[in-house]
């Protein structure tokens, strides 16, 4: 085998049985995460001063950490309220039954809001949206 040849097979073996290896070593341990699950909201769409359909959707709140998580639950009917207002506001300004919901403005748009309530919120995950008739 020609040198330059040698030399790159035992290169390619070498990060094959590193890789493997790092593949093997145990992870490091973490935190389970910290996920709070609100009961589903419907909120109105209202259009030209009439009823046009529902918005619907389904939340999870992160915690930023245990102590977080505990107050999250404790809070949760107050975090509800401001998720209501939050998505009201957002379907009467964005929402149509006729078009998809822009989940990631809404997403923006309730981030604002729950941060606000409660600095314990660290990510919101939106798990079901929608907008019927």
């Amino acid at each position: 085998m020609h040198p330059v040849l040698k030399h790159r097979a035992l290169r390619a073996i070498a990060a094959a049985v590193a890789s493997a290896s790092a593949a093997n070593a145990p992870l490091p341990q973490r935190e389970p995460p910290q996920l709070v699950v609100m009961p589903p909201i419907i909120v109105p769409i209202v259009g030209s001063g009439r009823l046009d359909g529902a918005l619907h959707l389904k939340l999870v709140l992160a915690a930023t950490d245990a102590p977080g998580l505990a107050r999250l639950t404790q809070r949760l009917p107050a975090l509800r309220a401001a998720s209501v207002a939050g998505a009201i506001e957002f379907s009467r300004l964005y929402a149509s039954p006729r078009a998809p919901v822009n989940a990631a403005a809404l997403r923006t748009a309730l981030t604002t809001v729950l941060r606000a309530e409660d600095g314990a919120v660290a990510d919101i995950l939106i798990v079901e949206v929608s907008a019927a008739d």
